[in-house]
């Protein structure tokens, strides 16, 4: 068993809290992540600590990604781990992180090798007005 499956079973993933454990396994060895119907296009905050700003990032790239026309989900298991945003349309995922230094980006990318791309949004650096902020990240979707 995989650590994110054991992440799983120890304290759960909100956005599979109507996924059941087997089907979560099925979809991550066919699809390579654990989105589905039950899960997909619905905003979920992490499990742990999140700043705020942390979880408004977030919840923006979600919403600029439905605006998109696209299928989307959040704090979604991938077979790599769990991603913050997942573009499943395109497989792209987006990883929300604060003063993001080179070791985090390469051990994300090593994890996450699977997926299409990977795109690091460092909060620290979004425009703290929301207008501002969406517009900052409408043009880091892929």
């Amino acid at each position: 068993m995989g650590i994110v499956s054991a992440k799983r079973r120890s304290y759960g993933i909100p956005s599979q809290k109507r996924v059941s454990f087997l089907r979560a396994d099925r979809l991550l060895r066919e699809r390579g992540a654990v989105l589905d119907g039950a899960n997909s296009n619905c905003l979920f905050a992490h499990s742990g600590k999140e700043s705020m700003k942390h979880w408004i990032v977030k919840a923006l790239l979600f919403k600029a990604l439905r605006d998109l026309g696209r299928t989307v989900g959040t704090e979604i298991e991938t077979a790599g781990g769990i991603v913050d945003v997942l573009d499943a349309d395109s497989l792209v995922a987006y990883e929300v992180e604060t003063d993001i230094d080179r070791a985090v980006i390469e051990r994300k990318c090593r994890r996450l090798w699977r997926m299409h791309d990977v795109v690091f949004v460092d909060a620290s650096k979004v425009p703290d007005g929301i207008a501002d902020a969406e517009r900052c990240l409408r043009g880091l979707i892929v």
